[in-house]
């Protein structure tokens, strides 16, 4: 009987197939929870750089930081794509930042800096700088960062390279006039330049600094090393790591993030179809019925679309502020921290990346050279942007008011919301004329049945709810005629021009006055009529109604009570502002003509009665 038992046929030893798949899976997910897992401590970053963070209240690394910041510390060179408002400013910065951060065996003088930080905009070279200038004070090192901009005087680039600084955050074209002048001297560079980052890539040369890169690039030693940072693949970025990297480490989107899209899953992307003439009548009902959320970013695709759409608005009562390449770069950087602050709610943007007005007025401007002054055109400025890598704040809806030229432009502008894995929404208005690109910004999306960035119908808004606004709508439209627009745009730019002083100089000297500064002033000559400011109700039907307010209920469940709390810092700041409201006993401390503040002796600036003053 024993043997008998012994004789049973053997079980296959070999496992299920499915459960052989369903374990490589739990392999994947524990490795994913892993990497998710992981802070900053884990990165291999200084204790300074952790410091700095957490008073900057940043918690978990982004998957992109997770896999590219050992990779640089280790001194590879690296190409990391991925898509906007992911975190690859910090990506590069923290180890560019702790590879330069000086130590005893790195005693000896540069005579360069040991960092390019190259950006194709002002904007970006603003907001660069900024960040690492704020990282290096809360560490609490010696670590001199520049910024440079083309159109400086000679004077103020060589006192800015003098030193050297450490770490240069400038744009391509302000590195060739550089050495054009010699005030940076390539066999010094040679020498000194110990990391290159090229941030924003893609639009290097979309913008025309081929030139002005290749320029550079002899000067670039063998040893140094090259981040290149893009949000989208293009022929353009495959140029640039021919010509600057050497066996990089490249990032794409599958391999930093799985479960990454190109744009985020947390924005919900609308779409209007309507006429080119219908776009005014439906933008306005959006944002007059209330039924997109706040802050608001609107793109056009000319600088005079903007100014009639500013125009449009101000006939209704809607404050709102342009941005363009026409204004002072002081003006535009005032403009993007007044509404990241919350100041005003709506802003106009012209589309930077159509970059073939700018090159059309740049020759204009040098054919046209020998014409009379009255028919020049405002220079347009080559290295402003606002599309690509501005880090709007609590912008949570953007609109395309005109359809972008490409499909990765159509990226880069839904990039402005959602970002750091925030929640947000777009909405595209779609002409007959514009199907063409929208299908071609659709199949780049790789839109299926199981594709999360689809471009959904906007719902909300009611046939019924836009034809009961048409009437108004053409009515105003029809006095916003290009003669209005033309004049509106001198205008704002003649008041930009003298705000741009008085922020380069008075505002040095009194930064409280800055307040005072408002961007979103109306350009109208006629105030709006008081029946336009509001909606009546009996035009609305109950599905509008309804929309409304379940925009309102999701505003008040997201904590956003930010427009009600605006206001009532500008009644108080109004209030201080009127003598007859701000009457006080004693002296408020004000600053003199001497830039001394005083206490009351000798600058009493108290409203006194003839009966105080009797006493």
């Amino acid at each position: 009987m024993a043997k008998k038992n012994k004789q049973k046929p053997p079980q296959d030893p070999k496992p299920n197939q499915e459960e052989e798949k369903k374990q490589v899976e739990r392999k994947e997910e524990e490795v994913e929870d892993e990497e998710e897992e992981k802070s900053f401590e884990d990165l291999g970053l200084d204790h300074r750089l952790l410091r700095a963070l957490i008073k900057k209240d940043v918690g978990k690394p982004f998957p992109i930081q997770r896999v590219a910041i050992p990779l640089i510390l280790q001194g590879k060179d690296v190409v990391a794509q991925a898509r906007t408002g992911t975190g690859k400013t910090f990506a590069y910065l923290l180890p560019l930042l702790q590879k330069l951060f000086p130590s005893d065996s790195s005693s000896k003088s540069r005579l360069a800096p040991g960092g390019f930080i190259l950006v194709p905009s002002r904007e970006l070279c603003q907001q660069v700088y900024k960040e690492a200038v704020s990282l290096v004070e809360l560490c609490r090192v010696q670590l001199k960062i520049v910024q440079l901009t083309g159109g400086m005087p000679a004077s103020d680039l060589r006192a800015a390279l003098a030193g050297p600084p450490d770490i240069l955050v400038t744009t391509p074209k302000c590195i060739r006039d550089c050495l054009a002048a010699g005030l940076l001297q390539p066999a010094s560079i040679s020498e000194s330049l110990e990391i290159l980052v090229l941030d924003e890539a893609d639009l290097l040369l979309q913008f025309g600094f081929g030139d002005d890169l290749k320029a550079l690039t002899p000067a670039i030693p063998r040893s140094c090393q090259c981040l290149l940072m893009s949000a989208t693949s293009s022929p353009d970025v495959d140029q640039l790591k021919k010509l600057i990297l050497h066996n990089p480490f490249v990032l794409t989107l599958s391999e930093v993030d799985v479960k990454d899209e190109v744009i985020s899953k947390n924005v919900q992307q609308f779409w209007i179809s309507c006429s080119a003439s219908d776009k005014l009548l439906y933008v306005l009902a959006l944002l007059k019925l209330e039924l997109v959320l706040k802050k608001v970013l609107i793109f056009t695709n000319t600088i005079g679309a903007g100014f009639r759409l500013k125009l449009f608005f101000e006939k209704f009562g809607i404050r709102s502020a342009i941005l363009n390449a026409e204004l002072p770069q002081n003006s535009r950087l005032h403009i993007l921290e007044e509404f990241n602050a919350g100041l005003f709610d709506y802003l106009i943007a012209t589309d930077d990346s159509q970059t073939k007005e700018k090159e059309q007025v740049n020759r204009d401007k040098d054919m046209d050279s020998r014409k009379s002054r009255k028919g020049a055109k405002p220079k347009i400025d080559s290295e402003f942007g606002v599309v690509r890598g501005i880090d709007f704040k609590n912008v949570y809806t953007v609109i395309n008011f005109d359809m972008p030229s490409s499909a990765s432009g159509y990226v880069h502008r839904i990039g402005r919301t959602g970002r750091a894995y925030s929640a947000g929404a777009s909405v595209s208005l779609v002409s007959p004329d514009e199907m063409e690109i929208f299908e071609e910004i659709k199949s780049f999306l790789g839109e299926d049945d199981i594709c999360t960035n689809t471009i959904m119908p906007f719902s909300l808004l009611t046939k019924d709810a836009v034809e009961s606004l048409r009437y108004r709508a053409e009515d105003v439209a029809r006095s916003v005629t290009r003669v209005a627009v033309r004049e509106s745009r001198a205008q704002d730019l003649r008041n930009e021009i003298l705000n741009s002083e008085k922020l380069k100089s008075h505002f040095e000297v009194n930064p409280r006055d800055l307040d005072l500064l408002n961007h979103d002033k109306v350009l109208s000559k006629e105030p709006p009529a008081p029946h336009l400011r509001d909606v009546p109700d009996y035009l609305l039907d109950q599905k509008t109604r309804d929309a409304s307010k379940m925009v309102k209920l999701t505003r008040a469940a997201m904590g956003d009570n930010k427009s009600s709390r605006r206001q009532g810092a500008k009644k108080r700041f109004r209030k201080s502002r009127d003598p007859l409201k701000s009457f006080s006993a004693e002296a408020p401390k004000r600053v003199g003509k001497d830039g001394v503040k005083g206490e009351g002796k000798g600058l009493d600036y108290t409203h006194k009665s003839k009966k105080q003053k009797a006493v």
